[in-house]
């Protein structure tokens, strides 16, 4: 099992999570408006915190507010750029990391499976899920060996020798993404998930009635916002 995913709060289907980035994804680049924007980010706080994950939403939370806060008293293309573009990525990534963090992989792939979903569209979203986890703990390791060659990679540390810092960083992850996707799309291909039979889980995944309530909550709250952005209520 996958050691970053939390169970603390209530546990419901991870096609509801997947299906919230999905429209995070389209909703968050297509309504215009700060009023928007921010309820699109409230549904994934809400979800968060059913989910469980309470030190990840009220990071996102500060960071958030202090963002808005900074595009409220910045000149125009600043706040544009923040209102457009910063904190709509900010909204999905939060999505994304509720996902990743409180659903193991196998449980996103066996209820796919139940849905007869593609196996083509399965196995590339099995190799992103466990990318990134591996990417961070890549970088983790290639951090602490600049620190144990005593160069300081802290903000001032940056700022005092960018390109140096920048190259030991950039090249050493280049390198790691590589070698990871490589051994991800492997062990992809030696476990068989490319092939055409009927494959069993071990993972179960039931939707319960819970979810159902889960799902429709969401759904109503995004057709909601859609229309009032229609009717520019």
């Amino acid at each position: 099992m996958n050691k970053s995913c939390k169970h603390n709060g209530i546990r419901y289907d991870p096609r509801i999570k997947l299906l919230q980035v999905l429209i995070i994804g389209i909703l968050a680049f297509t309504l215009t408006g700060k009023k928007y924007e921010v309820l699109l980010f409230l549904s994934v706080f809400a979800y968060g915190m059913i989910s469980g994950i309470y030190k990840n939403c009220f990071k996102f939370l500060v960071l958030y507010v202090v963002l808005f806060m900074v595009a409220e008293i910045s000149p125009l293309f600043i706040s544009t750029t923040i209102h457009y573009f910063i904190l709509r990525f900010v909204t999905l990534t939060f999505a994304a990391i509720n996902m990743s963090r409180t659903s193991d992989v196998s449980e996103v792939l066996a209820s796919l499976q139940n849905m007869k979903f593609p196996y083509y569209l399965n196995i590339p979203l099995a190799v992103i899920l466990r990318f990134f986890p591996t990417l961070k703990h890549d970088f983790i390791c290639i951090r602490q060996g600049i620190k144990t060659r005593g160069i300081d990679i802290s903000f001032l540390g940056f700022l005092k020798h960018p390109f140096k810092i920048y190259e030991m960083l950039l090249i050493p992850m280049l390198m790691r993404m590589l070698c990871t996707a490589t051994e991800l799309s492997a062990s992809v291909e030696t476990r068989g998930l490319g092939v055409s039979c009927k494959k069993t889980s071990y993972t179960e995944v039931k939707f319960r009635m819970l979810d159902m309530l889960l799902l429709v909550i969401m759904m109503v709250f995004y057709i909601t916002i859609i229309i009032m952005k229609i009717k520019n209520i």
